[in-house]
Protein backbone atom coordinates (compact mmCIF):
# COMPACT_ATOMS: atom_id res chain seq x y z
CA UNK A 1 0.00 0.00 0.00
CA UNK A 2 2.79 2.40 0.93
CA UNK A 3 4.55 1.75 -2.39
CA UNK A 4 1.39 2.48 -4.38
CA UNK A 5 0.89 5.76 -2.51
CA UNK A 6 4.50 6.77 -3.07
CA UNK A 7 4.23 5.93 -6.77
CA UNK A 8 0.99 7.94 -7.08
CA UNK A 9 2.53 10.95 -5.32
CA UNK A 10 5.60 10.80 -7.56
CA UNK A 11 3.41 10.68 -10.67
CA UNK A 12 1.39 13.70 -9.52
CA UNK A 13 4.56 15.65 -8.73
CA UNK A 14 5.97 14.89 -12.18
CA UNK A 15 2.71 15.93 -13.82
CA UNK A 16 2.69 19.22 -11.90
CA UNK A 17 6.31 19.92 -12.91
CA UNK A 18 5.52 19.20 -16.56
CA UNK A 19 2.56 21.60 -16.45
CA UNK A 20 4.64 24.30 -14.78
CA UNK A 21 7.35 23.94 -17.40
CA UNK A 22 4.80 23.93 -20.21
CA UNK A 23 3.70 27.34 -18.91
CA UNK A 24 7.34 28.50 -18.78
CA UNK A 25 7.91 27.34 -22.35
CA UNK A 26 4.84 29.23 -23.51
CA UNK A 27 6.03 32.33 -21.66
CA UNK A 28 9.38 32.16 -23.43
CA UNK A 29 7.73 31.89 -26.83
CA UNK A 30 5.33 34.74 -26.06
CA UNK A 31 8.19 36.96 -24.84
CA UNK A 32 9.79 37.24 -28.27
CA UNK A 33 13.19 36.72 -26.67
CA UNK A 34 15.64 34.05 -27.71
CA UNK A 35 15.95 31.08 -25.38
CA UNK A 36 19.32 32.23 -23.97
CA UNK A 37 18.00 35.78 -23.42
CA UNK A 38 14.82 34.58 -21.73
CA UNK A 39 16.71 32.10 -19.56
CA UNK A 40 19.18 34.80 -18.46
CA UNK A 41 16.30 37.14 -17.51
CA UNK A 42 14.52 34.39 -15.58
CA UNK A 43 17.50 32.82 -13.83
CA UNK A 44 17.14 29.49 -15.62
CA UNK A 45 20.01 27.49 -17.08
CA UNK A 46 19.64 27.05 -20.84
CA UNK A 47 20.44 23.35 -20.45
CA UNK A 48 17.54 22.97 -17.99
CA UNK A 49 15.22 24.79 -20.37
CA UNK A 50 16.00 22.40 -23.21
CA UNK A 51 15.75 19.38 -20.90
CA UNK A 52 12.23 20.37 -19.88
CA UNK A 53 11.31 21.28 -23.45
CA UNK A 54 12.15 17.70 -24.44
CA UNK A 55 10.22 16.26 -21.49
CA UNK A 56 7.10 18.34 -22.24
CA UNK A 57 7.24 17.37 -25.92
CA UNK A 58 7.59 13.68 -25.04
CA UNK A 59 4.57 13.93 -22.72
CA UNK A 60 2.57 15.66 -25.44
CA UNK A 61 3.42 12.94 -27.95
CA UNK A 62 2.36 10.23 -25.51
CA UNK A 63 -0.94 11.91 -24.75
CA UNK A 64 -1.63 12.79 -28.40
CA UNK A 65 -1.64 9.15 -29.49
CA UNK A 66 -5.09 8.46 -28.09
CA UNK A 67 -7.53 6.73 -30.44
CA UNK A 68 -10.72 8.69 -31.04
CA UNK A 69 -13.90 6.59 -31.41
CA UNK A 70 -15.36 6.73 -34.90
CA UNK A 71 -18.84 5.88 -36.07
CA UNK A 72 -19.37 5.42 -39.78
CA UNK A 73 -22.74 6.34 -41.29
CA UNK A 74 -24.34 3.46 -43.20
CA UNK A 75 -24.60 5.43 -46.46
CA UNK A 76 -20.81 5.69 -46.81
CA UNK A 77 -19.27 3.44 -49.42
CA UNK A 78 -15.77 3.73 -47.98
CA UNK A 79 -13.66 5.40 -45.31
CA UNK A 80 -11.16 7.97 -46.53
CA UNK A 81 -8.17 9.04 -44.47
CA UNK A 82 -6.11 11.93 -45.80
CA UNK A 83 -3.06 13.59 -44.33
CA UNK A 84 -0.58 15.61 -46.36
CA UNK A 85 0.11 13.52 -49.48
CA UNK A 86 -1.20 10.28 -47.96
CA UNK A 87 -4.65 9.10 -49.12
CA UNK A 88 -6.16 5.85 -47.84
CA UNK A 89 -9.54 4.40 -48.79
CA UNK A 90 -10.94 1.55 -46.71
CA UNK A 91 -14.19 -0.38 -46.95
CA UNK A 92 -16.77 0.36 -44.26
CA UNK A 93 -16.77 -3.36 -43.50
CA UNK A 94 -13.23 -3.12 -42.07
CA UNK A 95 -13.02 -4.54 -38.56
CA UNK A 96 -12.25 -2.29 -35.64
CA UNK A 97 -9.11 -4.32 -34.83
CA UNK A 98 -7.79 -3.95 -38.37
CA UNK A 99 -8.49 -0.21 -38.40
CA UNK A 100 -6.78 0.28 -35.02
CA UNK A 101 -3.77 -1.77 -36.19
CA UNK A 102 -3.52 0.41 -39.31
CA UNK A 103 -3.75 3.65 -37.32
CA UNK A 104 -1.14 2.43 -34.82
CA UNK A 105 1.18 1.43 -37.65
CA UNK A 106 0.86 4.87 -39.26
CA UNK A 107 1.39 6.78 -36.02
Amino acid sequence: MQSETTTAITAVKQDVRLREWAEQLEAQQASGLTVPQWCAENGIKTKSFYYWLRRVREQYIQSAQAVVPLTVPQQCSDIRIEKNDLHISLPTSITQDTLLALVNALC
